[in-house]
C-alpha cells in the first residue's frame, strides 16, 4: 500500500540548527515523515510531481512539546489559592485543596465512565492549543492492572515508538546507603522527569541536597530533568549543568502557589537546558500555548534575557533534546516525524507570531503525519468527516479516528465526553455520597483478588471500568521525589501503597463547572487570574489580554 502524501505551503519556522525561517515554502509529507522542506518555487521531490500543495496562508512551527502536566486534573478551573505556601507539602493536604481539587478529583476519577471522558476532553484541550506531545494519564482497573492511556497526543512516558525512548516520571526511593545505586538507575534511562525542590523554603532545597552521595559526588546525570526547581541556587544549577541535566519550568503554577518562580536567571547563566510545562489547570495554564505567554511576560518583567526564539525553542527543539527525541522531533526537517502546528497569518516576526497567538489562530495540528485538528479548508486527510465543533465563530474539525484507539475512548466523541463531564461535576455531592457508602478500599480488594486468581489459576478476572490514578494525590511524596531514608523496592516494582484506593470525600463538596477547552473561550479566566493572591502584580498586568 502506498503511503499517504500531503503537502502544505506557508511560512516555515524550522527550529533547526540554523534556526531557518522560510518565508514561502512547502512541507512535503509522505506517511508520517517529512520528505522535504523546500522553497515554494523549487521542484517538488520525486513522487510528488503531480501534487498541488495546500496554500495555508499561515506559519508552521514544530508541534509543541510539553514536559510536565497532570492531565487528569485539567477538567478543573483555576483554584482560588487561599494563601502563600512554602513547599508542596503545605498545600497538598490542606482542607481548601481537598475541597477544591483532590476531593472532587477523588470522586470523579473513580466514577464509572468518567475516566474515558477526562481522557478525551483533555486530549482535545491539548490539540486546540497546538500541543502534540505531553505527559500521560495513568489508568487503573479493579483486576489490579495499571497502564498509560494510549491517545492521539504523544505521551513522553509511553511513546509507543521504538525510535522515541520512554521517559520515566516516577523514581523509586532508595536508602541513604544506596545513593550510588540511584545514580546507576539514573544512567539506565535517557530521561527521568522528577519533581525537584518544589517550593521556596529550606526543606524544598533539601530534596536536592539529598542527592549528594559524598562530598562533590552527586546522584545526578544527564538523564535527570528536574521539574520546578524553585529552591535551587546558582551553585545547584551549576551542578546540574555540569552533567548536562535539565529542568522543566512552569512559572504560572509557581507564582500561584509560592509567589515566585525558579531562579531562571541563574539557571540560564549556568547553561541548564530548560523545557516547559503548564503543570495543570487548577494552578497553571490551560495549555502550553498560554504558558509560552507567561514565560514571555516573566522574561520581560524580570529581564531574564531570553529572545522570542529562545522561548519557542523551549517548547520545541530544546524539549525534544531533553527527551532524547531531537533526532526525530522538535524541528521541521526532512526525515523527521511530521508533528506540526499552523498559526494563521505570515506577517511580522516569526517567533513573536507564535507567542502572541491565541487558540483562535491555531488553524491546523498534525501529529505523526495525520491532521488531527483543522479549520474547514485544511481537513484533507481526515478519516471520515471528523467531529465538527464551533469555536470563535468558526467551524472546526477534530479527527479523533484512530485504528489503534485506546479501548476506553474508542467511539467517544468530544461532545459526549463534555456532556458526561459536565453532568458528573454538577452532581459531585451526590456522587460523593454514593462513594462514601462503598466498602473500604474496594479497588485494593479487587486488585488483590485479581492477583490471587492469576497466581492460583482461578480463571480470568472480570473486566472492570478503568479509573484514574491521581498522580498529585498519591501517598505523601510517593514517587515524586527521591527519599533516601528508608528501604525501597527494586526498580520497576509497584508498591501496593501507590495503588489508588477509595478516597473518603471531604465533608462538603460543591457542584463544579467544567473548565473550558481554551483561554479565549473562557470569559472568566482572566478575572480569575487577576484575583489570585500570590501572583506579582506586574505579572498579572502583563498577562491581561
Amino acid at each position: 500500500m502506498q503511503a499517504s502524501k500531503r503537502a502544505y505551503r506557508g511560512r516555515v519556522v524550522q527550529m533547526d540548527a540554523a534556526f531557518s525561517v522560510l518565508k514561502d515554502a512547502v512541507i512535503w509529507i509522505e506517511g508520517n515523515r517529512i520528505k522535504a522542506v523546500l522553497d515554494a518555487a523549487a521542484t517538488p521531490p520525486q513522487g510528488f510531481e503531480h501534487m498541488t500543495p495546500i496554500n495555508t496562508g499561515g506559519t508552521f512551527y514544530p508541534g509543541l512539546i510539553e514536559l510536565h502536566n497532570h492531565l487528569g486534573y485539567d477538567i478543573l478551573k483555576l483554584w482560588d489559592v487561599p494563601k502563600l505556601y512554602c513547599n508542596r507539602g503545605q498545600w497538598q493536604g490542606s482542607p481548601p485543596y481537598q475541597a477544591g481539587v483532590s476531593g472532587p478529583m477523588g470522586v470523579l476519577g473513580k466514577t464509572p465512565g468518567v475516566a474515558p471522558a477526562i481522557a478525551r476532553y483533555t486530549e482535545a484541550k491539548c490539540l486546540m492549543g497546538g500541543t502534540t506531545t505531553s505527559q500521560g494519564i495513568t489508568l487503573f482497573s479493579a483486576p489490579g492492572l495499571m497502564r498509560q492511556y494510549r491517545g492521539i497526543v504523544r505521551n513522553v512516558e509511553e511513546s509507543l515508538d521504538s525510535t522515541l525512548p520512554d521517559a520515566k516520571a516516577r523514581i523509586p526511593d532508595y536508602a541513604a546507603k544506596d545513593k550510588d545505586n540511584f545514580l546507576g538507575y539514573l544512567k539506565d534511562f535517557p530521561c527521568l522527569l522528577m519533581h525537584l525542590s518544589e517550593g521556596i523554603d529550606a526543606s524544598a532545597r533539601k530534596h536536592f541536597l539529598d542527592l549528594e552521595i559524598s562530598p562533590n559526588v552527586w546522584a545526578i546525570a544527564a538523564s535527570l530533568t528536574g521539574i520546578h526547581c524553585n529552591a535551587l541556587t546558582r551553585k545547584d544549577f551549576d551542578r546540574l549543568a555540569a552533567v548536562r541535566a535539565g529542568m522543566v519550568w512552569s512559572p504560572l503554577s509557581n507564582f500561584m502557589l509560592y509567589g515566585q518562580t525558579a531562579d531562571i536567571k541563574s539557571a540560564r547563566a549556568a547553561g541548564v537546558r530548560i523545557g516547559l510545562g503548564s503543570d495543570w489547570s487548577p494552578s497553571g495554564s490551560k495549555n502550553l500555548l498560554h504558558e509560552l505567554k507567561v514565560v514571555r511576560v516573566v522574561n520581560s518583567v524580570q529581564a531574564l534575557g531570553f529572545s522570542d526564539r529562545d522561548i519557542v525553542a523551549m517548547a520545541t527543539i530544546v524539549a525534544a533534546g531533553l527527551l532524547r527525541w531531537d533526532r526525530y522531533l522538535g524541528s521541521i526537517e526532512a526525515g523527521k516525524y511530521a508533528d506540526l502546528v499552523l498559526v494563521r497569518g505570515k506577517a511580522g516576526d516569526a517567533y513573536e507570531h507564535l507567542l502572541k497567538a491565541d487558540e483562535t489562530r491555531i488553524d491546523l495540528v498534525v501529529i505523526d503525519g495525520l491532521p488531527r485538528y483543522a479549520i474547514k479548508k485544511l481537513t484533507a486527510g481526515f478519516s471520515g468527516t471528523g467531529e465538527v465543533i464551533s469555536f470563535a465563530g468558526e467551524t472546526r474539525y477534530l479527527n479523533l479516528d484512530d485504528a489503534n484507539a485506546d479501548e476506553i475512548v474508542a467511539g467517544l466523541s468530544l461532545k459526549v465526553a463534555t456532556k458526561r463531564l459536565s453532568n458528573a461535576m454538577k452532581n459531585l455531592p451526590t456522587l460523593a455520597k454514593k462513594q462514601a457508602k462503598l466498602p473500604p478500599s474496594p479497588l485494593m480488594t479487587m486488585a488483590m483478588d485479581g492477583a490471587r486468581r492469576r497466581v492460583f489459576g482461578q480463571g480470568p478476572t472480570p473486566r472492570a471500568d478503568w479509573t484514574l490514578v491521581l498522580d498529585q494525590d498519591e501517598p505523601p511524596d510517593e514517587n515524586l521525589r527521591p527519599r533516601f531514608d528508608s528501604e525501597a523496592p527494586l526498580p520497576g516494582t509497584i508498591r501496593m501503597s501507590a495503588m489508588p484506593t477509595a478516597t473518603k470525600a471531604p465533608a462538603v463538596l460543591k457542584p463544579l463547572e467544567l473548565d473550558e477547552l481554551t483561554v479565549t473561550g473562557d470569559p472568566g479566566y482572566y478575572p480569575a487570574l487577576a484575583g489570585q493572591r500570590n501572583i506579582p502584580q506586574a505579572i498579572k498586568d502583563g498577562l491581561q489580554p
